[in-house]
């Protein structure tokens, strides 16, 4: 019975280290993809030439920068062993 009841308990440890390895990938990810946005924006704010293009796309950009911003906030240092 111990040995059921300790196979069980390292069955579920091993679960939710796996568990919080891939919710810090997920953290980084998620950072990654806002930037990867922001990035895309900028480069079509760059390339239009009419303004309400360019003034979208910057709102756009700004946005997704907040985005990212408020990720690197909220994830600071809460993501030290997934890089």
């Amino acid at each position: 019975v111990y040995r059921i009841n300790w196979l069980k308990a390292r069955a579920r440890r091993d679960r939710w280290k796996e568990e919080v390895s891939l919710v810090r990938h997920e953290m980084l990810w998620t950072g990654l993809w806002f930037e990867y946005h922001k990035n895309m924006w900028e480069k079509r704010a760059l390339q239009s030439t009419e303004p309400g293009k360019q003034a979208y796309a910057n709102k756009q950009m700004g946005l997704w920068s907040d985005f990212a911003k408020k990720a690197r906030f909220m994830f600071q240092g809460k993501q030290l062993e997934c890089i």
